[in-house]
């Protein structure tokens, strides 16, 4: 399949060309996704689908033409190429264009790809999800109804340019998801966990079933507590979501040269924790989206956004546009096809392969380190409010627990953060050894000095 990506790709360019282009580049992908949906304790939806395309820039004195196209047919493609020409006799010169990118090293990433997980059936899927949903009713009479997903995707892309850029990646991926409903006393309580890996096998249904059904059921009849800053330990699952929205809002260089992203202001500071190091890096077996190339055919190059609380220059990752405005070689963070962020963020860098480096605690003992505090287990509707302070806030949910005296207490309301990661993670009193593989991340268990509480919900 990647061959005949890169053939399709190839002749795309060819035909460019024949335009009378400067410069062309075809990146020709197919994503095949299937997905088992449950809800009610019951599977409700099963769907698969493939989607195929071409995306198309052309480059005509300075000027670019982009074109997306959800075909692989040869005729449609023509007419693809013969559009995206007209757009770029049309749009003003980009000044800060330089070339496409020149070809280089490149080689596939061991384990990327998994045969049982690009072939998995909807009856594995079936069987797998019936195991969860029996045993969370088994944990407890209280467990109400279970819901969530459990899907299997590949993904496939070949790039070629008018350079000689000649590269292709393939990966499969697997996530199945839950979340646990209990009742009891008119009050209900909820809890929900997740797991990715490339490798289907790897997903252990009755680990998230465990997981998600003891927060279920502790969460029922949860009380109101006091708003302001709070000594917090976090699961993997909300570090992860703190870690993937500064990625978004600090580390690229589309924040970063519109003077957006916090790394500018603070260069060569110690702004967090220096217990604090994350890297993105694609060839990290933890990572789950490991694809040795971007968009563009640029080889991924491994970064260091934080070394020991520090952001630098070196902290920032590029696209080949992005580069160009600075004199600048690549980092190969154009968005790969196939991830969600690459139709939110088609032309912006963005790591998407981030990790932490380990501590040495456990959640048992951040926990017993707290006197009085509350354990998160992960966050949603999490949005940026002052990108350049690093301002963030959304909800806690699926298991918001107050911690008195090194245990945990008791449930609570879900709580309204809203707070500053410079603050945040400026100190970090533990970290966990151990990394939980995220979409984005892979991301330890930590506890934080305080966390900014500023509203609660009813439920």
């Amino acid at each position: 399949m990647p061959q005949s990506l890169l053939s399709i790709a190839e002749k795309a360019v060819k035909l460019a060309l024949k335009e009378k282009v400067d410069q062309a580049q075809a990146t020709a992908f197919l994503c095949s996704k299937a997905l088992t949906r449950y809800a009610n304790s019951q599977i409700h939806q099963n769907v698969a689908s493939k989607i195929g395309g071409v995306k198309i820039k052309v480059v005509v004195n300075k000027r670019v033409g982009t074109l997306r196209v959800n075909t692989l047919e040869e005729k449609q493609i023509q007419d693809a190429v013969k559009q995206a020409t007209k757009i770029a006799e049309v749009t003003p010169p980009n000044k800060d264009f330089k070339s496409l990118p020149e070809p280089e090293r490149w080689s596939p990433i061991e384990g990327a790809f998994d045969k049982d997980t690009a072939t998995c059936s909807p009856e594995y899927r079936a069987e797998r999800v019936k195991e969860l949903i029996s045993l969370a009713h088994s944990k407890s009479p209280i467990v109400k109804a279970v819901a969530g997903s459990f899907s299997t995707d590949l993904i496939t892309f070949a790039v070629s340019n008018s350079l000689g850029v000649s590269a292709w990646a393939k990966v499969s991926l697997a996530s199945m998801k839950a979340t646990v409903i209990s009742e009891a006393g008119g009050s209900e309580g909820f809890g929900s966990d997740e797991e990715y890996s490339r490798r289907v096998k790897d997903i252990d249904p009755d680990k998230i079933a465990e997981q998600a059904t003891e927060k279920s059921v502790k969460s029922v009849k949860p009380q109101k507590i006091p708003l302001g800053n709070y000594e917090v330990v976090l699961s993997p699952r909300a570090v992860g979501t703190f870690l993937r929205d500064l990625g978004e809002i600090g580390f690229s260089a589309k924040t970063y040269q519109d003077g957006e992203s916090f790394v500018k202001y603070h260069l060569n500071e110690q702004v967090f924790d220096e217990k604090l190091s994350i890297k993105d890096d694609a060839h990290d077996p933890r990572t789950f989206y490991a694809v040795p190339i971007d968009d563009e055919g640029v080889s991924k190059k491994a970064l260091c956004l934080i070394d020991r609380g520090v952001v630098s220059e070196q902290s920032i990752c590029y696209n080949f546009l992005t580069a160009g405005k600075e004199n600048k070689r690549s980092t190969g963070h154009a968005m790969p096809p196939g991830t969600p962020l690459y139709y939110f963020y088609p032309d912006v860098p963005i790591p998407i392969n981030i990790l932490v480096s380990p501590g040495d605690a456990s959640v048992d003992e951040m926990i017993a380190e707290t006197k009085h505090g509350i354990f998160v287990t992960t966050f949603h509707y999490t949005n940026p409010v002052d990108y350049a302070k690093t301002v963030l806030t959304g909800l806690t949910r699926d298991g918001t627990f107050l911690i008195e005296k090194g245990e945990i207490s008791k449930p609570v309301m879900n709580l309204r953060y809203t707070d500053s990661m410079l603050s945040a993670l400026k100190e970090i009193l533990m970290i966990g050894k151990e990394l939980k593989t995220l979409e984005y991340t892979a991301a330890p268990a930590m506890k934080l000095k305080k966390l900014r509480f500023t509203g609660m919900t009813e439920y």
